[in-house]
């Protein structure tokens, strides 16, 4: 039996990764890191959406954040306020999910299949330049300081607002039943965020014998950073790699997994 890739994104995005490598003949299981919530505060989420006009640039930090976003806006995105995302999949979520979104300016680093090419360090060069006076950062509830602090740093007034919250996912019987059984034929994974680390660790702390397997196994990162921390969790075989069917199935046969 083949080996069984586990992917960890959470939202419908990464169901339909998961259903992805399953088309095209690659086993898989998803095993959300987290599940998305409403925000920690509705209220001010919807206040600082209403201010939108007072800033001259809004960061998405991910597709979820466009998706909660588009969800609380009241009226057309203001077309003065420029938008950042953090990497391709959130720019195409801005656009699909946040209403006037097209008539706004909108930065995103390049998106040439380079999975290193994406997050805040790939975006910075693109704000540096911008120098931007006054930036809303929409993310979930908590998250990275990089930007915000790169951006205080050089001056910018910077407010952050929880979008959505983010809750521990809690597997079935039936879903632990099948990630034990693929266990015994050797699973790889999909991580997409430094926090999923730990959290796919914790929601399998109850089956040692499936965490063994995926430390073993080859752990695919959609980025440098991620793929530090799962070296410093204890994962043997890490490689970066795209969150898109055709390069996961690519960089396993490279790996020999």
């Amino acid at each position: 039996m083949a080996r069984t890739v586990v992917v960890t994104r959470p939202g419908e995005a990464g169901r339909e990764l998961a259903a992805a490598l399953v088309a095209v003949g690659q086993p898989a299981l998803w095993l959300p890191a987290f599940e998305f919530g409403p925000p920690p505060d509705e209220g001010a989420a919807r206040a600082a959406l209403a201010d939108l006009a007072a800033f001259d640039l809004a960061i998405v930090v991910s597709p979820q954040a466009a998706r909660a976003t588009g969800a609380l806006l009241a009226g057309p995105w203001p077309a003065g306020t420029a938008i950042a995302a953090v990497g391709a999949g959130t720019q195409a979520a801005v656009r699909a999910a946040i209403a006037g979104a097209a008539q706004a300016r909108l930065l995103a680093p390049s998106d040439d299949g380079d999975a290193s090419q994406a997050g805040s360090e790939a975006l910075w060069p693109l704000l540096e330049g911008m120098r931007p006076k006054r930036v809303l950062l929409l993310r979930a509830q908590g998250g990275r300081e990089w930007l915000a602090e790169r951006l205080s740093a050089a001056g910018a007034e910077v407010i952050a607002v929880a979008m959505y919250s983010r809750r521990p996912f809690s597997p079935d019987a039936a879903l632990r039943a099948r990630l034990a059984e693929a266990a015994a034929s050797g699973l790889a994974s999909v991580i997409s965020s430094s926090d999923a680390v730990e959290a796919v660790a914790s929601l399998l702390a109850p089956q040692p014998e499936v965490l063994a397997a995926l430390r073993a196994g080859p752990a695919l990162a959609t980025h440098p950073r991620i793929a530090e921390r799962l070296r410093a969790a204890g994962f043997a075989r890490v490689t970066v790699c795209a969150a898109r069917a055709d390069a996961i199935v690519a960089a396993l046969r490279e790996g020999g997994g």
